[in-house]
């Protein structure tokens, strides 16, 4: 395409080519014209005899080196402290590592009661907390743990995984342990995701061989539950945390078109003989279970918009052009 300007054009712009205003594409197009036009190269040079042309003073140009050099370095330390402002707030929402340690912070942070709470489970700061076991699975992390206290809490947490690779709390379930070792099993209900593994977690299983699972089934049909189907799971670790997926259940159990959940438990000795009120613990109160949620986290992905929201009209103020 011809960029080549007509006469007028030139004549137009002579006065900004002159003292330097025009954008170098511009200036260039008019001295290629100034280089086959006599006719304006003359009007040019009249007007440059006619304007004196004076030169910016070297401490105003460095000035305004300054000046452009300083917007520069706010913009960029605008934009790291940005990023790091949106950064600590993920951070601080997903900031629970799977580490020992912070496997258990995330449980005594999560279960531990406010002072003036009037749930009278005596899961105040100060009880002691124990991760019994855990396990990864979906992007979740699954934490089996028990508290020392008079009901002889137990229960499981579920986190999720932020793309720092630190987990928040979404959920956790409790109620009392009525032994002094022994197995769980239940259904659980993984937040965030259409899954609904069966949760089979031992505690101090040193004398406990293996473990049978009743199981009910929900007949469709007729619209009620059926008992007496039972599975006999081996155990070979002291504490343990299993997710077993119901679908695989349903097939050992011969019933892969119904609903099943776990609703009793047998411990058994190596003989295969039912040794489970050998670990009951009388004094437990089992009239009660509870569980606790976390809110979902769009007030979090909220704050980090406004954040970037702000940060972005600030970096734009510092590079704009006056």
């Amino acid at each position: 395409m011809d960029k080549k300007l007509d006469c007028c054009v030139v004549r137009d712009l002579l006065p900004a080519y002159i003292e330097n205003l025009t954008e170098p594409e511009t200036a260039a197009q008019v001295r290629e014209h100034l280089e086959d036009c006599g006719d304006c190269r003359k009007l040019e040079e009249d007007m440059r005899i006619q304007v004196p042309m004076e030169k910016v003073p070297k401490g105003a140009l460095n000035f305004l080196k300054r000046i452009k050099r300083t917007r520069l370095i706010a913009a960029g330390v605008t934009l790291a402290l940005t990023l790091w402002c949106i950064w600590w707030l993920y951070d601080a929402e997903f900031h629970y590592p799977n580490t020992e340690a912070g496997r258990l912070a995330a449980v005594e942070d999560y279960i531990t009661q406010p002072a003036d709470s009037t749930m009278n489970h005596d899961l105040k700061a100060g009880t002691p907390f124990h991760v019994i076991a855990w396990q990864e699975a979906r992007g979740k992390l699954f934490i089996f743990y028990k508290v020392d206290n008079r009901d002889n809490v137990h229960g499981v947490i579920q986190l999720t995984r932020g793309i720092n690779g630190k987990y928040r709390t979404d959920q956790a379930s409790m109620s009392p342990f009525p032994y002094t070792a022994g197995v769980i099993a239940n259904r659980l209900d993984v937040r965030g995701k259409d899954w609904e593994p069966i949760v089979i977690a031992g505690d101090n299983c040193r004398e406990i061989y293996s473990v049978a699972v009743e199981y009910t089934v929900y007949d469709s049909v007729e619209g009620r539950d059926v008992r007496g189907y039972e599975l006999v799971y081996p155990i070979s670790d002291i504490n343990f945390f299993w997710l077993l997926e119901e679908e695989a259940v349903r097939e050992q159990l011969g019933t892969p078109h119904y609903e099943v959940r776990p609703w009793n438990v047998r411990f058994l000795d190596k003989d295969g003989n039912d040794i489970t009120e050998q670990f009951r613990d009388d004094s437990v109160q089992q009239n009660w279970s509870g569980s606790k949620s976390t809110a979902e986290q769009f007030l979090l992905y909220v704050y980090i918009g406004i954040t970037a929201a702000i940060g972005l009209v600030f970096i734009q103020y510092f590079l704009r052009r006056d």
